[in-house]
């Protein structure tokens, strides 16, 4: 399994530079995400502004992208101090509590050097921009000190990764037994990483010319040598995001040197930062922060079971539906799973539902987390691959809406075969349900309509949705502030953590395509002479087993760069691409025996063995075969309605 992790750590000594460090991060990264709020309001003051008065603030996008560019940036510190990171630990019971927090210190030092590495070279390109005198369009602002601020973000991040590194050894363990030992597989990956890296190192200082001759004769074996010690890197537990960033560098200096991939490095970022789709992102975020704050899953949940309450089985139903609804504002799998289950298995096993049964609706309920758009794993593919969120959204829509229709079949079929789940006893009024879900029902309309219609850029639906759902917290009394330190926590750590992962992956990006590697596995798979839907259909099972054992956003960094040229070459559209693979990997989370969300439903009944809740979503599977199925025949399921937008 993969999880985002947030570690316990060790408290610095008072007074001392590692709590310099890790007060300086929390006060900045807190008012970078307040930043973004006072961003997002100026945005909906901005479309009132046209709407009421014809007339719009001079330049808007432009300011916008220097604020959320500094914003997003001066994140990192914080998600460094909060040891927030990406790792893949399905191999963690293969190492010893000694090994695996010698581990956990070469991370952090992979971390620093990661930071490191971007600070000292977007302040060279910080300098540089200053004394050429660059400037925006049309304010002609000096873009040096955006630069300067991600630099400066960066360093902070890279000291704090430093202190971390230091803090490890004195670091309680979690999910580790005192008594456990290094296996032989263990053992066998720690001695392949050391050594290649001792054998890659030792010949560039050597024979650095011959080094660099070698991988520009053979690009692709460069590139699979590159693939082979990532995956060795993730599988003993070292972040995603340092791990493609160091060897995306370290690929790209053999091709075209050192200083040339040090400045890619930094200019993919600073290029990058300043996307007019940055924003999106973590202000969506926000929104799904403060709407959990709002309350609006018991909302959603009353609603749901109101309409659909009254026949047998009604509270799987309103699962199902009220996981779809609750996605579409909190745009996380594993955050919906773990919200519904504590507000349906109650009253489902109040009511007899068989614990596998219970269990298994609210798993693969989950998954529609991330499929309802808003997602932030649609957004991550759109970043990542250059494409229109506004779109990936619409396209989004049909297969969310056909998902939701296959899990209601599976609902029904089971409960036909039940004799165990009978009408709920008194189900929820309609008319009080509705009225106190209407906000949030006027909230998704406005925010997807608005996208849908062309009324809203995706920057401005997002400023839209986080605005809104922050009112209605406000309205509902639910804003202190706790619950308003909450919020800015929850959206510095995400933020930060998307942001690594994807500054690792733009320069590895870099390096696989110029080590031609999606040119040599079009050409490969071409050798086949096969029907592009048996390569598809040979992919899909490809993320199903990864979608099992990691995370989306971390399938996402590894094969976008490889998989998705791939596909377009085969004549697929790649918003389709887009949701289908994300589809696919969400399955992986319902999938025996590595499912992510079947560990999230277990951990929250320690009554309920595994097993249980294995067998409980296997009908929801056999729903999301059906649909796999159908969108891999009739591709114009995810494409129709994008056709339609204005």
């Amino acid at each position: 399994m993969t999880t985002t992790k947030t570690h316990g750590h060790a408290k610095a000594p008072a007074g001392g530079f590692g709590h310099f460090v890790e007060r300086a991060s929390q006060s900045i990264s807190g008012l970078a995400v307040l930043g973004m709020l006072i961003g997002a309001i100026v945005i909906v003051a901005d479309i009132l502004m046209r709407w009421l008065a014809g007339t719009a603030v001079v330049a808007l996008n432009e300011v916008m992208s220097h604020v959320f560019a500094m914003a997003v940036a001066l994140t990192l510190p914080a998600g460094a101090v909060g040891r927030v990171n990406l790792k893949v630990d399905i191999l963690a019971s293969q190492f010893g509590p000694r090994v695996t927090r010698w581990l956990t210190v070469s991370g952090s030092v992979l971390l620093a050097l990661f930071f490191g590495l971007l600070a000292w070279r977007t302040l060279g390109l910080a300098f540089k921009f200053h004394e050429q005198g660059r400037e925006t369009l049309i304010l002609q602002w000096p873009l040096a000190p955006t630069y300067f601020v991600v630099a400066i973000a960066a360093s902070v991040a890279a000291l704090a990764q430093l202190r971390n590194a230091v803090l490890d050894p004195r670091t309680p363990l979690q999910g580790v037994a005192p008594g456990a030992r290094t296996t032989v597989t263990g053992w066998v990956l720690i001695a392949g990483f050391v050594a290649s890296l001792v054998g890659a190192l030792s010949w560039w200082l050597v024979n650095p010319s011959g080094m660099s001759g070698w991988a520009m004769s053979a690009p692709g074996a460069t590139v699979l040598i590159a693939f082979a010690m990532l995956w060795v890197g993730v599988l003993l537990q070292q972040p995603l995001a340092a791990v493609t960033g160091l060897l995306g560098i370290a690929g790209t200096t053999l091709f075209i040197g050192w200083t040339s991939a040090g400045n890619v490095f930094a200019t993919d970022a600073l290029e990058f930062l300043p996307n007019a789709q940055v924003a999106t992102l973590p202000l969506f975020l926000m929104m799904g922060s403060f709407a959990v704050v709002a309350g609006i899953s018991s909302d959603i949940y009353r609603l749901a079971s109101a309409i659909l309450g009254r026949v047998r089985g009604g509270l799987a139903y309103a699962t199902i539906a009220g996981c779809a609804g609750f996605g579409a504002v909190s745009g996380s799998s594993i955050a919906t799973a773990a919200t519904f289950g504590r507000i349906a298995l109650p009253e489902m096993k109040a009511r007899g539902y068989d614990p596998a049964f219970a269990s298994g609706t609210v798993a693969a309920g989950g998954t529609l987390g991330s499929l309802v758009p808003p997602s932030g794993a649609i957004i991550l593919f759109a970043l990542l691959t250059e494409q229109s969120i506004a779109t990936l959204f619409v396209a989004a829509m049909v297969p969310a809406l056909l998902a939701i229709s296959l899990y209601f079949v599976a609902v029904f079929i089971t409960v036909r075969r039940s004799t165990s789940v009978e009408v709920m006893g008194d189900p929820e009024p309609l008319i009080p349900a509705l009225i106190s879900a209407s906000p949030v029902i006027l909230l998704f309309a406005a925010v997807i309509g608005g996208l849908y219609g062309g009324v809203f850029t995706a920057t401005e639906s997002a400023a839209v949705g986080a605005v809104g759902a922050f009112v209605l917290a406000l309205a509902r009394r639910r804003i202190n502030r706790a619950t308003f330190l909450t919020v800015m926590s929850e959206t510095t750590a995400t933020t930060a953590l998307i942001y690594g992962l994807i500054f690792g992956a733009l320069v590895f990006s870099f390096f696989v395509n110029m080590g031609q590697a999606p040119d040599l596995v079009t050409r490969w798979i071409a050798d086949f002479d096969t029907r592009p839907v048996v390569i598809l259909a040979a992919l899909i099972v490809f993320y199903v087993v990864l979608g099992a054992v990691m995370d989306s956003f971390a399938v996402m960094v590894i094969t976008v760069p490889v998989v998705t040229p791939l596909i377009v070459s085969l004549g697929y559209d790649p918003y389709y691409w887009g949701v289908l693979m994300l589809v696919v990997v969400e399955i992986g989370l319902i999938t025996p025996p590595f499912g992510i969300n079947l560990f999230v439903l277990k951990s929250l009944q320690p009554e309920v063995n595994v097993g249980t809740v294995m067998r409980g979503v296997l009908p929801f599977i056999m729903a999301d075969i059906v649909k796999i199925a159908l969108l891999v025949a009739f591709p114009i399921i995810a494409l129709w309605l994008p056709g339609t937008m204005n």
